[in-house]
């Protein structure tokens, strides 16, 4: 695996910076310290704190797409649904504590303090929720899919792993409907 360019090790540290000590204590010289780099390496990738908040919201909106892309990808081998996907990362992000996982507890926690955050947040929910809906071929069980994943994620975030549904994705889906996964 490449090692990661400079910008993105900023982000990381700003992902990491965030989740460890919240949205309030985020200076440039905390996340240039936790990268690595001087605080004139940070500010040559971003001018400012809002340029640094923008560069990472860019990187959860490149990491949902990718993400997306590869539930697609699975789905067209004939692996598993986008649906099965998409709740079995749910759970299983947390555990691994994914760069996905943790940008989206980032994400979350700049979501009540950032305007942009909360818009890039709902702008992951609906993506994630167009492809589902797609996938289900109808509103109504693609948005239960995207709201009991949102739910698994949410509950791995306070610490309460959903592990009788982990048991089996396909009863879960199963339960939605014959569309449902």
């Amino acid at each position: 695996m490449p090692r990661p360019s400079q910008r993105d090790a900023i982000v990381r540290a700003y992902v990491d910076h965030v989740v460890a000590h919240g949205p309030d204590a985020v200076t440039l010289e905390g996340v240039a310290t936790r990268a690595g780099v001087s605080k004139g390496g940070l500010l040559y990738h971003f001018g400012s704190k809002e340029a640094l908040l923008t560069g990472f919201l860019d990187w959860v909106r490149e990491l949902t797409e990718a993400d997306i892309a590869t539930a697609r990808a699975a789905a067209a081998a004939g692996e598993e649904p986008v649906a099965r996907y998409y709740l079995r990362t749910s759970a299983d992000d947390p555990q691994r504590d994914t760069a996905m996982f943790r940008s989206m507890v980032a994400l979350l926690t700049l979501a009540g303090a950032e305007e942009a955050a909360a818009v890039a947040a709902r702008e992951v929910m609906a993506s994630w929720r167009d492809v589902l809906v797609e996938e289900a071929g109808d509103t109504l069980t693609g948005d239960l899919v995207a709201a009991l994943g949102d739910g698994i994620y949410l509950r791995a975030i306070a610490g309460e792993p959903s592990t009788e549904l982990a048991r089996d994705w396909d009863a879960v889906l199963a339960r939605l409907g014959p569309r449902g996964g």
